[in-house]
């Protein structure tokens, strides 16, 4: 197996902590770790492991029959793949761009395991960054909504990762203390990972939380879901069919809302829930202003495709407990099997 540097900049996260690579190691397998500057883990702990180190980008060059292990998108060369992949490739939803990543693969003929698509026999998915993606993203809509009632910048000003989750958390509290009044909350897919995130970051300051799942939103009520302050969107599409926003609600006469958090965030996406933005937010500058609401305030919205990241060493070391099972059963286990499937199928739609 070989573990690659990020080439997202912003990304600190990894799949695997050096505790699970030496677990990893001590079950038989080899490890190589590619150095890189921004993940949270230093590489000195990984040779302590007993990987062993090599250059950023070297995963090119692996062998063919090395499995190589990231997070998130791949940079855009080589145009070939050769080699099994597994991270979050973003591209089975139609988003724009997908059959050429798909050709990539076919020119090489190597296989992607796309984190997302790793789940059991009842379609769950075997690890996930899920509770600390809706977590992180209600943190950020809390944490503006209060500070802009109280006069003051909050998150907007540009982001960069936290040591941990107490230094949000103190941020929130704080301004909490202070508001005149809390919002009344929304979450949308409240039952999943994602949603229990959001829920408990939102227990932060203390605000109501209405919580809605699949129930709730086959027969939506539109007038209740647009007299909330902040909504929290953690739904997972799979397909087309539910609509919480879209650009007419913006001018209704219901709509109360003025912050907007889309921790699902698939704005290329045709199943996008919330079509009132055309890509994702970063964390130079988190909010984006969508319209204004029917009290003429403007309607804030957050969509950030990366939200563990802010918080890395907790959510990567979350996400590698879950993981390492997953590594220790490759590429026999049913959860590979589901990720192949989901690939072939796919791949046969490519032209």
């Amino acid at each position: 197996m070989h573990l690659r540097d990020e080439a997202r900049k912003t990304e600190r996260r990894t799949p695997i902590t050096p505790n699970d690579a030496a677990r990893l190691i001590a079950a038989g397998q080899t490890l190589d770790v590619e150095t890189s500057s921004k993940r949270i883990f230093a590489d000195a702990a990984y040779a302590q492991a007993g990987c062993q180190l090599l250059p950023a980008g070297s995963w090119t060059g692996a062998e063919r029959d090395t499995l190589i292990v990231g997070l998130k998108e791949l940079p855009p060369d080589p145009p070939a793949l050769t080699n099994a992949m597994v991270h979050f490739a973003h591209i089975y939803k139609d988003q724009f761009g997908w059959q050429d990543e798909m050709r990539r693969f076919r020119r090489g003929g190597g296989t992607l395991y796309d984190i997302e698509f790793l789940a059991d026999s009842h379609g769950r998915r075997k690890a996930a960054f899920g509770y600390w993606a809706g977590w992180m993203g209600a943190a950020l809509a809390i944490w503006r909504h209060l500070a802009r009632d109280q006069g003051q910048q909050g998150p907007t000003a540009g982001l960069s990762s936290f040591d941990g989750r107490e230094a949000v958390k103190a941020e929130i509290a704080a301004l909490a203390a202070r508001a005149r009044k809390l919002p009344r909350c929304i979450v949308i897919g409240a039952k999943g990972r994602s949603g229990r995130g959001a829920v408990d970051a939102l227990a932060i300051a203390g605000c109501q939380v209405t919580q809605w799942d699949k129930e709730e939103t086959v027969e939506l009520d539109r007038k209740a879901l647009l007299g909330h302050d902040l909504l929290v969107n953690c739904v997972l599409m799979t397909g087309p069919g539910l609509r919480l926003i879209g650009p007419g609600d913006l001018a209704s006469p219901d709509m109360k809302i003025k912050t907007i958090s889309d921790v699902s965030c698939d704005p290329l996406s045709d199943y996008n829930p919330l079509p009132v933005y055309g890509a994702p937010t970063g964390w130079q500058k988190p909010f984006i202003v969508i319209g204004t609401n029917a009290d003429r305030e403007a309607i804030e919205l957050t969509a950030i495709d990366n939200l563990p990241s802010l918080i890395p060493r907790e959510s990567s070391e979350d996400f590698s407990a879950q993981f390492l099972p997953c590594l220790l059963r490759f590429d026999q286990g049913e959860e590979w099997q589901a990720a192949k499937h989901v690939f072939e199928e796919k791949m046969a739609l490519v032209p």
